[in-house]
């Protein structure tokens, strides 16, 4: 589905008669490739979602109130604060038959103290007894009170140039693209950043921006039957919907369908001499020129089409009140696949980063480690040194010892020498205290980071991901502003606005029996010592980060099948679902044990017996 020209020019009447001369309120990230910002304007706040995904790239307003999905700040995200934010949008322009939009957003000037030439003219100043007065319209307050204030300025106050940009977005599918672009049309930044290697329009910081290059096809507002029926001959296509498309610019697939339906009666034809050439051309300019009707398609699970104008080639399809209600009505459910895959690819990199943090850690710590290797021998040396020292003569360079040699200063006397080793070894061995204790933990955090690495990877819902990201940020892995607000407000529980808790999975297999399947550390460590019995089974995929699984036992023995269930689910909640068979163990409950000072859902486990099937993704 495409957003197309004509889609773009019908939100952009829509922004001008609803956030033409508002003021930006709140700026923004709705994920890695989106932007919000909250415009107060004709007494309201309205939202708008621009967003610059490969397949859902579009820009419209939306009913509900836009929330955060990128955890930390970017210097995108910073710099649209210092150019957008309480910024009025003064123009929003669309270039005809392109998908362009264009907001010139201009800042109000900031106040600096400064020295002020004395001025002989009367002003403002002169009639209030604290300086000049400056006015504030209704639309400056933000909390959207229809009143005027009048406020003094010191005079030591000036006012400071104004700050000018474009803000610039660009839904063309692969290649879309938000831009901040300032008042010398030099590139600010951009929501992605293409670099000379990857495209002859660069699109990196301090570059002049540059429209990008328009196709070199007709103009569909000038179409006539005459140059309809020589220009599509001309494609070279076969299908005249292709040619169509093909040949003028801003018509996109279904604008083409739909012109053709309503010009011959079927939307699938192909070129040919005997078309009604004339009706064609007049059904193309008016589809270009028509007072807007959005209307939207219907689906069996979901919206399948919209428009600006009256679909007519498609069954179903019912008006809308304005073509941003169509837009979020077909784009809501993507929107939710798509916003799973930013905020794990979000966390994905947090874990990233984190891993490279801890392995070089580890490597650090392991360089000591060896350190304390040589101190040993360093203490080895001094003591063969004393139990040698009645074999030393005067000006001795080396001391043989079961085969390994010494080295002597001829300068030095032999005790001293012994005892420089042993206070060289006392010193290094003070600050190496720990280190085998702090390498044990560090091998620790990256195995529980490890379990909480693949059970991302196999989230399948938004509330699982965040679970996930909230224990991580809980262990210490990372930072979460959920986690600051807890510890902030932990002596006022009503005000903790934590991720709400998912409990483990719990299927019955087909032998009645219950499972119950981890699904992050937390799940993990309570499916395991929490549900599980002792004697119930626990199952794990062999060697890999992965889920929990405990099947309840009744005592007796469990059946073939349920254990084939049960295993299937282990493989399918690890990072080898994807494999035709998998390793999993099992074993009793009761040999399995935490491991000590270990992050939740590390353990040890003995005794088990293993079992290669294929993974199962879970029944309901």
């Amino acid at each position: 589905m495409y957003f197309d020209a004509l889609t773009l020019a019908a939100v952009a009447d829509e922004l001008h008669a609803t956030i033409l001369g508002g003021r930006v309120q709140r700026v923004l990230l709705t994920g890695p490739l989106g932007i919000g910002l909250e415009v107060y304007a004709q007494h309201q706040r309205y939202q708008l979602l621009a967003s610059a995904h490969p397949q859902w790239a579009r820009v419209h307003l939306v009913r509900h109130k836009l929330s955060r999905g990128v955890e930390q700040a970017t210097p995108f995200l910073l710099l649209l604060r210092k150019y957008v934010l309480d910024g009025r949008i003064i123009a929003i322009e669309q270039p005809a038959l392109e998908r362009i939009l264009v907001l010139s957003i201009v800042k109000e000037p900031t106040l600096c103290n400064h020295e002020q030439e004395p001025d002989t003219r009367q002003s403002a100043s002169d009639a209030h007894p604290m300086g000049a007065i400056r006015t504030i319209a209704p639309d400056d307050d933000r909390s959207g009170a229809d009143h005027t204030l009048t406020l003094p300025v010191l005079m030591t106050e000036r006012v400071a140039p104004l700050l000018r940009c474009e803000l610039i977005i660009e839904p063309m599918e692969r290649h879309s693209n938000i831009i901040l672009v300032d008042d010398n049309n030099l590139i600010l930044d951009s929501i992605k950043r293409v670099t000379p290697r990857m495209s002859q329009r660069v699109i990196l910081p301090r570059q002049v921006y540059e429209v990008p290059p328009r196709q070199q096809k007709r103009d569909p507002r000038m179409a006539t039957a005459t140059d309809i029926a020589a220009t599509l001959a001309e494609t070279g296509e076969r299908m005249l919907a292709r040619a169509l498309v093909a040949a003028y610019r801003g018509v996109s697939p279904q604008v083409a369908r739909e012109v053709i339906y309503r010009g011959s009666g079927t939307a699938d034809t192909a070129v040919q001499a005997a078309l009604p050439w004339e009706q064609l051309a007049t059904e193309l300019r008016a589809i270009l020129s028509a007072v807007w009707t959005p209307t939207l398609v219907p689906g069996p699970e979901q919206p399948q089409a919209y428009a600006p104008y009256a679909l007519t080639h498609l069954p179903g399809a019912t008006p809308q009140p304005t073509i941003s209600i169509a837009l979020e009505t077909f784009y809501a459910p993507r929107e939710t696949v798509t916003a799973h895959q930013q905020r794990r690819a979000a966390v994905q990199q947090q874990f990233a980063a984190v891993r490279e943090r801890l392995q070089h850690q580890h490597q650090q710590l392991l360089k000591e480690l060896e350190r304390v290797r040589n101190l040993e021998h360093m203490r080895w040396e001094g003591e063969m040194i004393f139990a040698f020292l009645h074999t030393l003569t005067p000006g001795q360079s080396m001391l043989e010892v079961e085969g390994q040699q010494i080295t002597l200063d001829p300068h030095r006397n032999p005790v001293e020498a012994a005892q420089a080793r042993f206070r060289a070894y006392e010193k290094a061995k003070q600050g190496l205290a720990g280190i085998p204790e702090r390498c044990r933990a560090t091998e620790h955090a990256l195995a529980g980071l490890e379990q909480l690495a693949a059970l991302l990877d196999v989230a399948d819902t938004r509330e699982q991901i965040d679970q996930i990201a909230q224990e991580a940020a809980e262990q210490g892995y990372t930072h979460s502003w959920s986690t600051r607000t807890q510890h902030k407000h932990k002596d006022r529980p009503g005000r903790q606005r934590g991720v709400r808790r998912l409990k483990p999975l719990h299927l019955v297999s087909s032998d009645g029996l219950d499972i119950y399947v981890g699904r992050s550390s937390e799940q993990n460590a309570e499916v395991t010592f929490r549900i599980g019995r002792p004697d119930d089974l626990w199952l794990h995929v062999r060697t890999i980060p992965g889920g929990h699984v405990i099947v309840r036992t009744t005592g007796s023995d469990v059946p073939e099948r349920t254990l084939q269930e049960a295993a299937g689910l282990a493989a399918y909640f690890s990072r080898v679902r994807t494999e035709r068979a998998v390793e999993v163990d099992l074993a009793h409950r009761r040999l399995v044990r935490k491991v000590p000072g270990g992050p939740p859902g590390l353990v040890t486990y003995r005794a088990e017996r293993t079992l290669r099937v294929a993974p199962i993704p879970p029944w309901m």
